[in-house]
């Protein structure tokens, strides 16, 4: 694929610190078997390792379809929402999404999604499966059907950010102005997945097809699930964040979906109240006096249990005990659904 001047797709990737997985990212995307040419943006968050180097080498190889961004000071430190510079480089009809640490699967991905996008013009986003790689085993992660189905916007809102995985999305450009907007007067979203869900499905629902495409590495270093783990004060910012946007999207969308929002403001303290694994007095110190927003049940599950340390404790034992069960389950499972590596051609990676 030569002299790529109108791309119909283009690849957006964001990547920072990847040099052990970035290959198996470009990799996915330069395999997809298209009836149409795409191109590969790839915003590289200045790298202090070899990702930034990797990235040359491919670039090197087929400079017609691999756009690099460099960049010399990192911007997610500055506030920064590194996507933005994906998709305002992008020149295609249809954006698809995939983290450096993610990858694609199947060599047709892209083009079952831009058929079904193009049979369905009113979804400006689109989504599927995929398999959620933890390092004591892998796990499906929104396998809602077997068959094509439309999701509403309601729908996604109530499903949060994880009811699509990123490397699964595909958007419509026609999506893009009211994502930057949002963003605009956002910038304090911690992640910015939930909300270019929200608005890719604004318009007329998420085109979802059942097939698993792409695998999503859980708590790879550097990543927002591996600082969630391992810093509750990045938790505890990222929380209440997370409630300030929510009410943001509440008003950007013409309070449409207030009453869905406040559920999932109240779903999120619950989680905060429930969580094993953050410090209490840092529980504390979130809820301070917001304990009225928080549904009567979580509040008697706080003062019966979730404050109390040695329940805690306990509790954390039978999670761990719980978690090797259903990770031995979801093994099975997966069986059952075909090795995705297959598919690919080539044996996993190691984490």
């Amino acid at each position: 694929m030569t002299d790529i001047k109108d791309p119909l797709v283009s690849i957006c990737c964001i990547t920072y610190n990847h040099e052990n997985y970035i290959r198996d990212a470009i990799e996915g995307f330069l395999m997809q078997e298209t009836d149409f040419p795409f191109e590969i943006i790839i915003h590289d968050d200045a790298s202090t390792d070899t990702t930034a180097d990797i990235i040359r080498e491919y670039e090197g190889k087929y400079p017609d379809i691999i756009k690099p961004i460099y960049q010399t000071e990192n911007q997610y430190s500055k506030g920064e929402k590194v996507t933005l510079f994906t998709f305002k480089a992008a020149r295609g009809k249809y954006i698809a999404l995939c983290e450096g640490d993610d990858y694609w699967t199947d060599p047709l991905k892209l083009q079952k999604q831009i058929t079904g996008m193009e049979e369905h013009p009113e979804c400006y986003i689109s989504f599927h499966p995929a398999i959620w790689r933890w390092a004591d085993g892998d796990r499906l992660l929104g396998l809602y059907s077997d068959k094509i189905t439309t999701f509403s916007t309601e729908k996604v809102i109530l499903g949060g950010g994880g009811f699509m995985h990123t490397g699964s999305i595909v958007l419509n450009r026609s999506a893009i102005p009211r994502i930057i907007s949002f963003f605009d007067i956002a910038k304090d979203a911690p992640v910015g997945d939930y909300y270019v869900q929200v608005l890719g499905a604004e318009h007329g629902g998420a085109l979802y097809l059942p097939d698993v495409m792409s695998v999503y590495r859980f708590g790879v270093p550097g990543s927002w699930s591996e600082r969630v783990s391992k810093d509750s004060n990045y938790w505890a910012s990222w929380f209440r964040s997370r409630i300030v946007c929510n009410n943001k999207m509440s008003v950007f969308t013409k309070n449409k979906y207030t009453n869905l929002f406040g559920i999932k403001n109240k779903q999120l303290y619950s989680s905060l109240i429930r969580s094993l694994y953050l410090d209490i007095d840092m529980k504390k110190s979130i809820i301070g006096e917001d304990m009225d927003e928080i549904d009567i049940k979580d509040r008697i599950l706080w003062n019966a249990i979730f404050k109390h340390p040695s329940v805690v404790k306990t509790l954390r034992s039978v999670h761990q005990l719980a978690k090797q069960v259903l990770s031995h389950r979801n093994r099975r499972h997966l069986k059952s659904h075909g090795s995705l590596e297959k598919n690919r051609g080539r044996d996993a990676p190691e984490n």
